[in-house]
């Protein structure tokens, strides 16, 4: 015998694992038999999955000769759909297997045998029943989490990353679900710290990539197993972080507390207000702060992507002619060598194309970065945002005259509905036209990491030529003076804006001897 379990999802508080164990196998005793296996699915709707879908039940489905009998609670543990229904008639009737059900109609054990027809007959009637309570209560679900958006409160579902659910008493008086920062003792499952922390990752300019890093490094309890621990059911040890999930975490307005579509809109009121169903986790100052760094991500300021890149692309130019060198490469013997090199084009006649080793160059480029900024503390330039609703504006105004056509042919209580949310989005357009447009302003944030920190975490690549570039060096490789002259002797090193702290301390030394 085969016992099944199913559990919609972890707040079904209808039955539980247990009792259904424990009916099951009061029913196996009856039928007499040994149970060789356990059927345990949960967080699986029978509405939206088949007895073939659902992990365990199919291991079981597709091992036909090592048992005979499978038993349910109820009919509704099965299936809610009578083509499931049918389809799992005839796999029984097939394999000549008997589907037992622990509690049948009025309460009696129920045994379908698919030798007499009536059983099958029998079999689409309770199907039939079990579907239509199915969508009774889905619509009854959808219903009630309706009003229960309406009012302000959570109306159940997927438990956010960062939060934890429980009650409190509303502004109106009544009690009910609410969304709380979740806090624990452990800082590797202190949901909402590390939600908080990763968003400061994001503004002070890390990738998602190092986002990603982080949270696996130190160990953070993933959104799954977050679930999992609220609902006091075992966490999955396969269960991991990847990027798609830190990206929509960081993209996810939920942070601010607003109810969220699945598809990432939020849900709004009649008058265009996001509708809230627990507290937020960051202000609105850092959420604007976190989009503004997430979409010059996505942008960028760089130019089009070459070919030809390599490490010091747009650092190193030709003392000569002042031009951008390229990298190029030669061998002698089994020995490869690298060397930047000019083109010649723009020199004077006479005058050859100038080349200097890549290896010699990149350790002098190292060695003088390291010197010149590798003590200071990176600092990050923060957008703040200002206040611009042009784009809500236009929305408004689309709005509006969408509902003006419709308005135009209605009648009755329809019209008066749409009367109503013409007249709240008009009164919001009317307020924002009257707002003035407040520009962003950008900060400058210093940061924990200074430049050497950051710059040896990484290779030559992208990621050191681009703090090259933040910093304004500049590399000028000049013409030798000598046969085999060093690396040393041929260039030199430029910075930007940036200060040498040594340098400045000894003008410092220097201005007060001058008084």
């Amino acid at each position: 015998m085969i016992g099944a379990i199913r559990l919609s999802r972890y707040t079904d508080v209808t039955t539980s694992p247990e009792v259904q164990e424990s009916a099951i196998t009061r029913a196996g005793g009856r039928v007499g038999g040994t149970f060789v296996g356990w059927a345990r699915d949960v967080d699986v709707s029978a509405l939206k999955s088949a007895p073939w879908e659902r992990e365990e039940l199919s291991y079981w489905l597709e091992r036909p000769d090592e048992w005979d009998v499978l038993i349910w609670q109820r009919m509704d543990r099965a299936v809610r759909d009578m083509a499931d229904m049918a389809d799992l008639g005839r796999y029984a009737k097939t394999h000549g297997k008997r589907l037992v059900f622990a509690s049948g109609p009025g309460g009696d054990q129920l045994e379908l045998d698919f030798s007499s027809p009536m059983s099958e007959l029998i079999m689409l009637i309770l199907a039939f029943a079990a579907q239509l309570e199915g969508q009774t209560i889905m619509e009854r679900n959808q219903g009630a989490a309706a009003y229960l958006q309406s009012l302000g409160r959570w109306p159940g579902g997927v438990v956010p990353y960062g939060y934890a659910p429980g009650r409190r008493v509303f502004s109106d008086g009544n009690e009910g679900w609410w969304l709380f920062e979740h806090a624990d003792e452990d800082p590797t499952r202190s949901t909402a710290d590390i939600r908080r922390h990763m968003v400061a990752l994001a503004i002070a300019g890390r990738s998602y990539s190092d986002v990603l890093r982080w949270v696996v490094e130190m160990g953070a309890i993933t959104p799954a197993n977050h679930r999992a621990s609220l609902a006091d059911r075992p966490e999955r040890s396969d269960s991991r972080w990847n990027l798609t999930v830190v990206r929509e975490m960081l993209l996810s307005p939920v942070m601010r507390g607003h109810l969220v579509k699945k598809d990432g809109t939020v849900v709004r009121d009649e008058h265009g207000a996001p509708i809230l169903q627990g507290e937020p986790l960051v202000d609105d100052e850092t959420w604007h702060s976190l989009q503004d760094a997430l979409t010059l991500r996505a942008t960028g300021n760089r130019g089009p992507r070459r070919k030809d890149g390599h490490p010091l692309l747009g650092i190193i130019v030709c003392g000569v002619c002042e031009r951008n060198m390229f990298i190029n490469w030669y061998k002698q013997g089994d020995v490869k060598h690298e060397v930047f090199r000019c083109s010649g084009k723009a020199h004077e006649p006479g005058v050859p194309a100038l080349s200097i080793g890549a290896k010699g160059t990149l350790e002098f480029v190292e060695r003088e970065f390291l010197a010149h900024v590798g003590p200071m503390r990176r600092t990050q330039i923060v957008r703040r945002p200002g206040a611009d609703h042009r784009a809500e504006i236009a929305d408004l105004t689309a709005d509006v005259e969408e509902l003006s056509v419709r308005l135009a042919s209605l009648r009755g209580r329809a019209a008066d509905a749409v009367a109503a949310q013409l007249q709240a989005r008009s009164d919001r357009l009317e307020a924002l036209e009257a707002t003035p447009v407040i520009p962003a302003r950008e900060e400058v944030v210093e940061l924990d990491a200074t430049w050497a920190d950051d710059w040896r975490a990484e290779e030559w690549g992208p990621a050191r030529r681009r703090m090259l570039e933040e910093t304004g060096v500049r590399v000028t490789v000049h013409p030798p003076g000598r046969w085999r002259a060093p690396a040393e002797e041929r260039l030199t090193f430029e910075l930007g804006t940036h200060v040498d702290p040594e340098e400045d301390a000894l003008d410092d030394i220097r201005y007060q001897e001058s008084l």
